[in-house]
Formats: structure tokens, C-alpha cells, sequence
């Protein structure tokens, strides 16, 4: 089935290409024009010279036009060569500017489409597609390589008109009277035609070929990528050694090219199979030509600096036509390459975009309403959270605890909104959230999630989750967070690069500390709602103690949800909701659940022997 994205690629390449690069087709089509017109220069002179060594003629006249052919050809070059220079460069910035905008999309995207495996499989043709055999560059070049066969078939047949027209003056019988006739030309027509159809069909059976590789092994490429990766990525070195995990990640990595290497061996066989066709029909091409014109010249109907003349041109005809099939043929393969990419950028995001700005109160009051709120996750059939009813008001601390599984950070992720529920609302103020402006609702929430990652940027920008920052608030919730005395062992200070990713000089930072660092950018991003995903399980139990004494003066004045397996955390918060199979079984505070003797209660008292 045709993908509605590969009609009218070339008008959508076109357009896009030069609304972001602009002089880039100008220029390729000038250097098209230049090197279609560059043979030519060799052949006409060439063939002059060559009667006029045959002729004897002077010394002067033959170096005449030897130095205007050399003078001719030179400027094509230069002028080509200069041109070609400074289209690389707007080559790079072409390339560039596509994977930007497979960056913006990817990050536009909503949250629950990107983590689909579809979705990894589209982004992964997008960037293979416009990278590789369908890239952008390799298309427009294409498009302008038509054009420069085209005006390399109008110099050939201009050359080749003249083999065919009988010379008056010759005489001669048998095989001279028929090749002196205009007719004569159908027996090169013949070859050439045969050699033409077949090519085509060859091209177009091994383009199919191709994209059923391709597509058949998008998943292979990407498993490959991660498990290779893997060896290299150093972050996670220190676990592959410790559990001796080489020859797992290796034989990952054996097992996925052994599968692309059988698949490009086959793949390759059967290409083989069939270009080879096209190989024979050119010889036998090349043999028509050579007798052809070679006869003409033993018979005297042309001359011996035109017999070279006429080889060639017809040479450059047949391959400029063969190139015109087989083009269009490449063209329409990398149409749909392009194509995936047209797909990824066309993949529209579920979420309702709402355009009601989020009040902006002076009290700071806000009240979330979980409505009957059921949740499954996309390819699964079991309910991560159901019939969810709760509220939570903004200046009060919540607690939210359960098993593993139990449906505590999903139901943190609905509140983000990088989930919709499947059933059921959730009201802000009493309006469903989904009419909210996202980005302005988003703006409510300072996250850490249990799997928080910092970046390889330096460490002002990792708080700041910026380029430009308040320093000074930077230091402030850098200091409630408690990592001011390890900053201040920093030689750079907030100017330190963390991890080496981005900067050989990076500084490594344990796991505690990256967790101080993620509790400071939710305090400097300063919004109403805080939520902490158990906010210090990386922390020894002084730092856990400083954070939980300074956490009244950290979340002043916001409301705070924290997401915990250990229920001392809990003793100090308003409300403490308690999840169960993805329902809230129980909730009020510590004293309240301990009186009740449900879940709350057994999950304290089977870690009560720690706390004494």
C-alpha cells in the first residue's frame, strides 16, 4: 500500500529545503549545469585535434585549440570546484536543520505516545530515512542529477544527428551502402532500447528489494544501537564488571548482527542475481557501438576524429538515459524513506490542548480533584489505577504510600499530565485540566521522580534547568538541599560540567549527591505543587535527617506530595493517602491510620523494628 506521504515528495522537499537552507538548490543546479557540460569540451576538441593530426596540419593551429580546450575545461572546474565549496558547507547546515526538527517533534510529542514502541520504531526510520539513502541531500541531488543528464542527452543526440546522415560523396557496396543510410541508426536504437528496459526493471526489482530490507530490519538496527552503545557507555560500566555482565551485553550484540548480517547476505544474493542482466546487455551495447561507428570509419563515412567523437557521445547517451531510469527509480525508493519522516513529524498528540491560563492567585489556593479516575496503560489489559477519588489542596503535605505496583507514581503522572486517564476527570480548581494552556499548567509542578536524571551540563544549568539563571537562588536552594559543602570543594563552582559526556574535565558525583542537586532544581523552579519520588533513598540517614528538618522551611507555603516505602518519612505530613492494586484504600494522617490497624498500619509495624 502507497504511503499518502510519498505523493508529492518532490514538492514538499523542495519547499522544505529551501525555506531552510535558501542559494542551496540555486547553487546545485548550477553545478549540475557546469559538470553536464564538461565532457563535451573534451569531446569536441578533441576529435578536432585528432583529424587535425591525421590532416598534418600546423604545429600553432593544433596547440591553438589543444590550450582553448584546456583553457575551457580549467574553468569549468575552478568555477565548479568553488561552487561545490560553498554548497558543503549549506550541505552540513541542511542536515543539521532536519535533525532539529526531528528534535523539537521528539520533544513536542506527548509523553505516553513517545514511549509506544511504534513510536521508537518511527523515530528510528525518521533519523535513518533522512540520514541515510533517503536523505534530504542525497534527493536534491538526485532531482538536480536529472537535470544534468538531461542536458547531457540534448549534447549527445546534438553530436550523434550527424553519424546518421548519409555522406553524399561516400560510394561503396554491401555493409558500407547500408551503414552510409539513415535507417542504419535503428540498429543502434535497438541495442540501446533493450538495454534500457531491461535496466529499469532490474533497477525498479532491486529498489524493492532495498526498502524490503530496510523496513524489514528497523527493529534489528535499533536493538542493535542500544546494546552496542552499552559497551561504551561508561556510566554503567561499573555494573556490567561487578556482575560480569560482558558476555551477556557481547552475545546481545553477536545475536543482533548475526540476524542483520543474514539479512544483508540474503539481501545481497538476490540483488546480485538480478543486476547481473543489465551487466551482459551493456557489453553487448559497447560492441554494437565499437563495430558501428569503427565500420564507418574503415568504410571512410566519417572520419577518425569523429568515430571517437561519435563513441563517446553515444557512451555518454546511453548512460544518461540508463541514469534517468535509474534515478527516477532511486527517486521513488527515497520517497519513501522521506516518507517516514513526513509520518513522524505528522504524528499527532492526544492530548487536548486546552487555552485556559492557570489562575494566578495571591493565596497560592489550588485544589486538585482526582473524579473517578480509572488508568491503563496503552498494549495492556490490566488497570494500573481504579475509580481513584481524591483531592488535594495546595499549602498541605501528602504522603503517598503502598506496595510496589500499587499505582503511586502513575497516579503522580496523571496529575503531571503526561497521562491522560482512560476514564474518569481530573479537576483543577473545578475545571477539567485537559482545558488548561499545558504549558501553563505544567508550570504548577516541581518534580523529582525516583529515576530523576541530571544532564552533562555544567551544574548551574542543571539546577536552573537553563542556560541563564538567578545564581543567587541557585545557591540558596542548592544550600536547602544540602549540597553546599561539596560545592564549595568544586574548583569551577556552579561552572563545573557534571559527567564526562559533554566535557573530558566533567566532575563525577555519587548518587546522593545527584539526588540533593534534583531535590534543589524542584525548589529553584519554585512551584506550587512540589512532589518528591522517595526524595532520599540515595541519601545517608544525616543528610535524610537534615532534609526532613528542613523540609517545612523547603516546601513553605506549597503543597507537597511525596511518594515513599518508608513510612517514618510519613509521620509529618496532613494526609497520608495509602494505595492498594491501584486503588486508595485508605487515607488521613499517621495517628488516624495507625488507630484504623489497615494496610498503613501493617506496612508501619513491619518496619517499626527499624525505627527504635
Amino acid at each position: 500500500m502507497k504511503n499518502k506521504n510519498e505523493k508529492g515528495t518532490i514538492k514538499k522537499v523542495l519547499s522544505l529545503v529551501h525555506k531552510l537552507v535558501p542559494g542551496y538548490l540555486t547553487l546545485l543546479i548550477i553545478i549540475r549545469v557546469l559538470a553536464a557540460s564538461f565532457p563535451f569540451v573534451g569531446i569536441i576538441f578533441s576529435s578536432i585535434i585528432l583529424d587535425q593530426l591525421v590532416a598534418r596540419e600546423s604545429f600553432e593551429v593544433i596547440m591553438k585549440n589543444a590550450l582553448i580546450m584546456i583553457a575551457i575545461g580549467s574553468s569549468l572546474v575552478l568555477i565548479r570546484w568553488g561552487l561545490e565549496a560553498a554548497n558543503w558547507v549549506k550541505k552540513f547546515e541542511l542536515s543539521h536543520k532536519i535533525s532539529q526538527m526531528i528534535c523539537d517533534k521528539t520533544f513536542d510529542i506527548d509523553y505516553d505516545v513517545l514511549e509506544k514502541h511504534e513510536t521508537l520504531d518511527m523515530i528510528k526510520k525518521a533519523k535513518d530515512g533522512t540520514n541515510s539513502s533517503g536523505g534530504m541531500r542525497q534527493f536534491c541531488d538526485n532531482l538536480a542529477s536529472l537535470l544534468e543528464k538531461i542536458i547531457r542527452i540534448v549534447y549527445s543526440v546534438g553530436i550523434l544527428v550527424y553519424l546518421f546522415i548519409p555522406n553524399p560523396n561516400a560510394s561503396g557496396e554491401g555493409i558500407a551502402l547500408i551503414l552510409n543510410k539513415w535507417y542504419s541508426l535503428f540498429i543502434m536504437a535497438a541495442v540501446m532500447i533493450l538495454h534500457l528496459v531491461i535496466s529499469f526493471f532490474v533497477n525498479k526489482k532491486s529498489a524493492a528489494l532495498q526498502m524490503k530490507f530496510f523496513e524489514r530490519n528497523v527493529s534489528y538496527n535499533r536493538y542493535f544501537s542500544y546494546w552496542f552503545n552499552l559497551v561504551f557507555d561508561y556510566s554503567i560500566g561499573k555494573y556490567i564488571r561487578l556482575y560480569k555482565m560482558q558476555k551477556v551485553v557481547l552475545s546481545r550484540v553477536q545475536q543482533t548482527n548475526d540476524t542483520l548480517e543474514e539479512e544483508f547476505t540474503s539481501y545481497l544474493n538476490d540483488n546480485l542475481k538480478i543486476t547481473l542482466i543489465p551487466v551482459l546487455t551493456e557489453f553487448v551495447l559497447q560492441l554494437t557501438c565499437y563495430a558501428y561507428v569503427g565500420l564507418k570509419a574503415v568504410c571512410n563515412l566519417i572520419s577518425v576524429g569523429s568515430s571517437l567523437k561519435y563513441v563517446t557521445a553515444y557512451k555518454i547517451l546511453v548512460e544518461s538515459i540508463t541514469g534517468i531510469s535509474d534515478t527516477f527509480v532511486q527517486l521513488n525508493v527515497e520517497s519513501k524513506y522521506l516518507s517516514f519522516f513526513y509520518d513522524y513529524m505528522q504524528i499527532e498528540n492526544k492530548r487536548y490542548e486546552g487555552t485556559i491560563p492557570t489562575e494566578k492567585r495571591d493565596d497560592n489556593v489550588f485544589e486538585i480533584e482526582f473524579r473517578d479516575v480509572s488508568f491503563k496503560y496503552a498494549n495492556s489489559e490490566t488497570w494500573a489505577l481504579r475509580h481513584v477519588n481524591q483531592k488535594i489542596t495546595l499549602g498541605t503535605k501528602n504522603a503517598v504510600v503502598g506496595k510496589n505496583g500499587a499505582g503511586k507514581t502513575t497516579f503522580i503522572k496523571l496529575l503531571c499530565r503526561l497521562y491522560e486517564p482512560t476514564e474518569g476527570q481530573i479537576l483543577l480548581n473545578g475545571v477539567d485540566i485537559r482545558y488548561y494552556d499545558y504549558k501553563d499548567y505544567a508550570k504548577l509542578f516541581a518534580i523529582v521522580f525516583q529515576d530523576f536524571n541530571l544532564f552533562s551540563f555544567p551544574l548551574g544549568e542543571n539546577v536552573a534547568a537553563g542556560a541563564e539563571y538567578d545564581k543567587k537562588r541557585v545557591l540558596e536552594c542548592i544550600d536547602k538541599a544540602g549540597f553546599t559543602d561539596r560545592l564549595n570543594r568544586l574548583e569551577k563552582g556552579l561552572e563545573t560540567n557534571l559527567y564526562q559526556y559533554s566535557d573530558e574535565n566533567g566532575v563525577e558525583i555519587s548518587g546522593g549527591e545527584a539526588q540533593k542537586l534534583a531535590i534543589a532544581r524542584a525548589l529553584y523552579k519554585d512551584a506550587p505543587f512540589v512532589i518528591l519520588d522517595e526524595p532520599t533513598s540515595a541519601l545517608d540517614p544525616v543528610a535524610e535527617f537534615e532534609i526532613y528538618q528542613n523540609f517545612d522551611n523547603m516546601v513553605k507555603d506549597k503543597t507537597s506530595i511525596y511518594i515513599s516505602h518508608r513510612m517514618s518519612s510519613c509521620r509529618f505530613c496532613d494526609n497520608i493517602i495509602v494505595f492498594d492494586e491501584g486503588k486508595v484504600v485508605e487515607q488521613g494522617s499517621h495517628e488516624k491510620l495507625m488507630e484504623t490497624g489497615g494496610l498503613y498500619s501493617e506496612l508501619w509495624n513491619a518496619q517499626a523494628q527499624y525505627y527504635a
